[in-house]
């Protein structure tokens, strides 16, 4: 009956969520940005959690994890349906390059300075210490495209070209972080395992490719005949949670198993924006559910997490910095690109959430370290980050909506 009460309260949470719009422009960007990115979630599944009123308990979270699995799984598939090979040949190829070279960078920067961190104020074992240093250091290349979102709706500014750029990379370097998250599994193929078995690894990795690649023919099958809407959204759900119930039978990655359907289905079905709309029309509820499973699993001691929060934050910050910084000096642009690009990139967003989450799944032991150093650091960023982008644009200016009554009063 508990369990059922539970489902209940958190399929209400998300439909009542999913629907409401706190875009009340006289709060601070940084604010609707934390709310934007539904970080409030996460403390409404604290109250209902073990550091609340305990609805969502141990043994809850347990029943719960099928779902966790068929969110990710969610995840991936939308996140692969994005990348269409074609599309992406429309943009600069230089744009990629950048990505790749800041994605790789924060990953250098901020790894080895978690791992010294771990290694100096806890006794964690030292195979332990590298898979949270990987599993946060794979987080930290996220960024989220909230904050230039914020900022693109509410303002207009000169330099369209370099706003495109912050997007472009904001909205691939997952993929980056993905590889990254995926190379961790690849050296600890399996659960609660800390010892690098090479057989094991290629096992990993060939079945993951396996059962992606099928996931997508048997979608793009079904896509072939003739159907209505409602039989293509039991495809989608079917496809989700067949690549998802597999990964769980199997100890693989829902994340990893869904993008590589998605991406597959992105670049092969003539029905991919068809699948991509109803996909995104979904997401927050889904998101919303996880973030809610998420924020009751959390238990938030102040200790010497909290130092190592502050590493993660500042190492990010540098990392993203020099990154950006070295990659595009390595190029020759037409439009201005400041040396502090990137401040721009600090929003980190329900990906890096996704990841950590992933890895809490299967180290179950190191879930409180991973959620609190990445919420407690998303929650800083995203307020921070709506102002530092505006000031790297040439003079952005305000936009007046009292001279728009449709969207004052659709956003009220």
């Amino acid at each position: 009956m508990k369990l059922l009460i539970t489902i209940i309260t958190i399929t209400i949470i998300a439909l009542i969520g999913s629907r409401l719009t706190f875009l009340n422009r006289k709060l601070p960007l940084g604010f609707r940005n934390i709310i934007f990115t539904g970080t409030e979630y996460i403390f409404m599944g604290v109250l209902l959690g073990k550091m609340g009123l305990n609805m969502i308990d141990p043994k809850i979270l347990t029943s719960l994890e099928p779902f966790l699995f068929f969110g990710l799984s969610w995840i991936g598939f939308l996140f692969g349906l994005q990348f269409d090979f074609k599309s992406l040949k429309n943009l600069p190829r230089f744009f990629f390059s950048i990505s790749a070279i800041q994605a790789f960078v924060t990953f250098l920067v901020v790894t080895p300075v978690i791992f010294f961190s771990f290694k100096t104020f806890s006794t964690l074992p030292a195979g332990t210490v590298l898979i949270l240093s990987f599993a946060l250091g794979s987080a930290s290349v996220c960024t989220a495209q909230s904050a230039l979102a914020i900022v693109c709706n509410n303002y207009r500014f000169k330099n369209p070209k370099f706003f495109s750029l912050l997007n472009y990379i904001a909205g691939i370097d997952g993929i980056f972080a993905l590889a990254l998250y995926s190379l961790t599994f690849i050296i600890f193929p399996l659960s609660g395992s800390t010892k690098f078995d090479l057989a094991a690894s290629l096992k990993w990795l060939l079945l993951a490719l396996t059962i992606g690649m099928i996931t997508a023919f048997i979608f793009i099958i079904l896509s072939r005949v003739r159907f209505s809407q409602q039989e293509f959204i039991v495809f989608i759900l079917g496809s989700v949670l067949f690549g998802g119930g597999l990964a769980m039978k199997t100890n693989n990655s829902p994340l990893l198993i869904g993008f590589i359907s998605g991406l597959i289905i992105a670049n092969f079905c003539r029905h991919r924006l068809r699948a991509l709309e109803i996909m995104v029309h979904s997401e927050k509820s889904i998101y919303i559910i996880i973030l809610v499973i998420i924020g009751a699993s959390w238990k938030l001691d102040f200790n010497f997490v909290l130092i190592i929060t502050g590493f993660y934050f500042l190492s990010r910050l540098l990392a993203k910095l020099m990154g950006v910084f070295a990659a595009t000096r390595s190029f020759k642009f037409d439009f201005h690109v400041p040396w502090s690009t990137g401040l721009g990139l600090l929003s980190e967003g329900g990906f890096a959430i996704a990841i950590i989450i992933s890895f809490s799944i299967f180290y179950p032991a190191l879930s409180d370290y991973l959620i609190t150093v990445v919420v407690i650091s998303m929650i800083i960023n995203e307020f921070i980050s709506p102002k530092l982008i505006l000031s790297l644009l040439e003079n952005p200016v305000p936009i007046d909506f009292r001279d728009r009554p449709d969207i004052t009063k659709k956003n009220k």
